[in-house]
């Protein structure tokens, strides 16, 4: 018994080293597409599992995820066709997932179950943990357009810009070690979808160390499967920006850092796109988040500001640790009853319009508070993009993400971080190059003179310099 045990568990791949993709076709000529693809597990309807495709796979060193959201009953069937988990979506009672999950435990797979975000099983550890945390409600990632095809502004000011980015970000907090963190969003059918919007989702989901179940709409599937130069090239794309994340993961899954946190959990609206950390983050003002039970626990930069959304949610425990927080010089902001929003329900991902209109006066207040504070970094000069801070623990590294939500290239932007830098790379899918670096009063700066679709400004101290250190 022990021996079959040992066995079932080293049978089970890490899903950390997983690059998902919904396939759109169970023939086994498909996999060809994947030569050179860093793509390496699929998410396969379980009724398109043949045994020619599953050799195939197998003799690529592929992983196949069983798509059983359509039919939990196939569940045995496709254990028994070797895949290496059970897939599956949307909301399903906690007895089917546990009855899904001891029999793939019998088989030694696990069950990849991404639900509404609002079923999403936060917290757990453990025997608990989920293979992968996540969610297949999404917006479809890009700059927001108006009736007569001109970019909405956001409460905040900028271009609104749809972002799964503030909730995956939330997510990643509380994933427990080691556990990836998924979106599956699909692409929409009703409108034509540019090679620009499928790097927009992956760079979305990527900027918050998550990874985006890459997938295809219909007419793009078609194309690509019949042999189409332009999809073709479109997927080469797609790879390009695959690889480019994947192997710059060491940047990535590193901590989200500034000197600016906030306290937000899912009753304050963290499981909801456009709340107030993607608020901040549209005007590129780096923050991190902050669930209440991580207070005391988990370890935190030093600080200028914190902003408490929902004081009334908090344990009289909770509120006495950011007591403590105000004791050693951080700005405490505790938010007015007004902040305190009423959430969409758990079908709706986005807050209503009456809701966005509270937002606003919410965000007037922040913006005042936030004023032209730097809180690690300010980036000028980017409107259509979204920007993501992380710092090496002992941080002298830090890696600005940024992603381009426009379909052209965006031109002469400036970052000035604060503290002294010796070394700044530009890391984009075509290459590497140096920037050179200049002071102004604060810190440090640094132009990058185009971005056409996702890039990483790292920025390295002097060794030994210290600087602010993130634990």
């Amino acid at each position: 018994m022990i021996l079959a045990f040992l066995l079932a568990a080293a049978s089970i791949f890490s899903f950390n080293d997983c690059v998902p993709a919904r396939w759109p076709s169970g023939d086994a000529k498909s996999l060809a597409l994947l030569e050179n693809s860093p793509v390496n597990c699929l998410v396969v309807e379980s009724a398109a599992l043949n045994p020619a495709f599953v050799s195939a796979a197998r003799e690529r060193k592929l992983h196949l995820l069983a798509d059983i959201s359509k039919s939990p009953d196939d569940a045995a069937k496709a254990l028994a066709a070797n895949v290496d988990a059970l897939y599956l979506e949307g909301t399903a009672p906690e007895s089917l997932v546990g009855r899904l999950r001891a029999l793939a435990a019998a088989a030694g797979k696990r069950v990849v179950w991404l639900p509404d975000r609002s079923h999403m099983p936060l917290r757990r550890t453990g025997a608990d943990a989920p293979a992968v945390l996540g969610s297949y409600q999404g917006l479809w990632p890009g700059v927001k357009l108006g009736h007569e095809g001109e970019a909405e502004a956001a409460p905040s000011g900028p271009p609104w810009i749809e972002t799964n980015s503030g909730f995956l970000r939330f997510a990643r907090t509380e994933a427990p070690t080691g556990v990836p963190v998924w979106i599956a969003n699909r692409p929409p059918e009703d409108r034509a979808v540019s090679a620009e919007r499928y790097l927009q989702s992956i760079g979305d989901a990527a900027m918050a160390g998550a990874h985006w179940v890459l997938s295809f709409d219909a007419a793009m599937a078609k194309s690509l499967l019949s042999g189409d130069a332009d999809a073709l090239k479109a997927w080469e794309r797609i790879n390009t920006v695959l690889r480019f994340f994947q192997r710059h993961r060491d940047l990535t899954s590193l901590p989200d850092y500034s000197k600016l946190a906030i306290v937000q959990d899912v009753d304050s609206g963290a499981l909801v796109s456009g709340s107030v950390l993607d608020m901040v983050s549209s005007k590129h003002v780096p923050a991190f988040v902050v669930p209440p039970g991580a207070l005391g626990t988990a370890a935190m930069p030093e600080l200028k500001l914190m902003l408490n959304i929902a004081p009334q949610s908090l344990t009289e425990e909770q509120k006495a640790m950011l007591r403590q927080e105000a004791r050693k010089g951080v700005m405490l902001i505790n938010g007015p009853p007004q902040w305190k929003l009423a959430l969409p329900p758990a079908s709706e991902i986005t807050f209503t319009e009456g809701q966005i209109k509270q937002l606003d006066e919410v965000w007037s207040e922040i913006n005042r508070t936030l004023g032209r504070d730097n809180f690690a970094v300010r980036v000028f000069g980017a409107p259509a993009m979204l920007s993501n801070l992380k710092a090496s623990p002992d941080g002298n590294r830090l890696a600005l993400l940024l992603v381009n939500y426009s379909d052209y290239p965006v031109e002469a932007i400036t970052v000035h971080a604060l503290g002294k830098f010796a070394k700044a790379t530009l890391l984009v899918p075509e290459g590497t190059a140096g920037v050179e670096l200049f002071d102004f009063e604060d810190g440090s700066g640094a132009d990058i003179s185009k971005v056409n679709d996702v890039a990483i400004l790292v920025l390295e101290r002097t060794s030994g310099s210290g600087g602010a250190k993130t634990e």
